[in-house]
């Protein structure tokens, strides 16, 4: 009787896996990672978000945030660690959606103020708010350039005041100080739209 080699691959520990990606950042690597711990990441996600469908979106953006993760650090054991970086990137995610929520209801209610100062008589409500959606418009385009740029990416793209510093080149108070300004002259704007 004789023995035969079994031809059947063991396969790639985590480690080599994350060893094969660094060296050709070939995503097929991490997605055997994620195959293997999938559960693990939506029980993480689970935990954060309100529902499964919530959760199970979470769980596809860990996949996507690993392929940059990976590549930054040297790794011992791969599951711990993933189990702390799913965790970070779920409370990343959630205070980005708290800060995205205070400045949409800052921006509303500076809009909503602004919108008050001007004096429209038109009968027709879908009508007003049209106009005041032009005067808007017109009194931002009233803005400098850099105020302007500053403003809609702070508010209607949430930038960050780094993202806007680093895509526009303004220094981080610059960037504070023509949102803080454009915001000033916008409600100086609606409040004389005849000036």
């Amino acid at each position: 009787m004789f023995f035969r080699k079994s031809t059947k691959k063991e396969p790639l520990s985590d480690l080599e896996l994350i060893a094969k990606y660094k060296a050709t950042e070939d995503s097929t690597f991490v997605g055997t990672l994620y195959e293997r711990y999938s559960l693990q990441i939506f029980a993480i996600c689970r935990k954060y978000m309100n529902d499964e469908e919530e959760a199970q979106d979470m769980a596809m953006q860990v996949f996507e945030y690993l392929l940059k993760e990976l590549l930054k650090y040297e790794i011992q054991n791969f599951k711990s660690w993933l189990a702390r970086a799913t965790k970070n990137y779920c409370l990343m995610r959630l205070r980005k959606e708290k800060r995205q929520m205070a400045r949409f209801e800052d921006f509303k209610n500076s809009q909503e103020s602004l919108m008050e100062s001007v004096d429209f008589m038109h009968p027709d409500e879908e009508q007003e708010r049209e106009m005041q959606v032009i005067a808007l418009r017109e009194a931002l385009e009233g803005l400098k350039d850099h105020q302007r740029t500053c403003v809609e990416m702070f508010y209607l793209q949430d930038s960050s005041y780094e993202e806007i510093a680093a895509h526009t080149g303004f220094s981080m108070n610059e960037v504070k100080s023509y949102i803080q300004n454009g915001k000033r002259n916008l409600k100086i704007k609606l409040e004389k739209p005849n000036e």
